[in-house]
């Protein structure tokens, strides 16, 4: 039989599993937000590299660019007869 008692019981309970089912999704949020600074850190880090690369790149283009066009090619020289 419901009476005043068992409502209050029950409301009690429930209580509790309002405040555990708080507990867990705070922890659950602090996780995500761990998370996303994770995967901003990687993100961070891959930008890193590609401008790393790219950097090498270039840095190989002006070296051929200014030791590509005689490089390994003696000069032509002539002597007079």
């Amino acid at each position: 039989m419901v009476n005043e008692d068992t409502i209050k019981k029950r409301i009690a309970a429930l209580e509790s599993d309002i405040k555990v089912m708080t507990n867990t999704i705070q922890e659950i949020d602090a996780k995500k937000q761990e998370a996303i600074a994770n995967l901003n850190a990687l993100h961070g880090a891959k930008q890193q590299c590609e401008s790393f690369l790219k950097e090498l790149h270039n840095d190989d283009q002006t070296a051929s660019a200014v030791t590509g066009s005689w490089c390994g090619k003696l000069p032509t020289v002539t002597f007079p007869n």
